[in-house]
């Protein structure tokens, strides 16, 4: 579905699956963001202004890919656990069958 941005007073067309609500969320975002650093630093131009927020949103990728990572490392080894301990369960369960079938 074809979108439209507004920031900085220029207005951009893309291309995207997300929804009119998820693009106008983005586009708020953006804006606010922008905004921010502009107060923050008053003498940065707009293309400075635009490059701090790509960095800034670079960083925040990085950041949840690692803690993505983190937790599908914490899920493997729970994985790990739980089939340890299913086949612990199943030769304990063996053993009370043959236990069982003695008497």
């Amino acid at each position: 579905m074809q979108q439209t941005f507004n920031i900085l007073g220029k207005k951009y067309r893309i291309q995207s699956r997300l929804s009119s609500e998820e693009i106008e969320k983005i586009n708020k975002e953006i804006v606010y963001h922008l905004r921010n650093l502009a107060m923050e630093y008053p003498a940065l131009d707009k293309m400075d202004a635009l490059v701090l927020c790509i960095i800034e949103l670079k960083e925040k990728i990085i950041d949840m890919e690692k803690r993505g990572k983190k937790e599908m490392e914490k899920m493997e080894k729970i994985k790990k656990k739980i089939i340890f301990l299913e086949k612990k369960v199943l030769e304990e369960l063996k053993i009370l069958t043959k236990c069982s079938l003695m008497l």
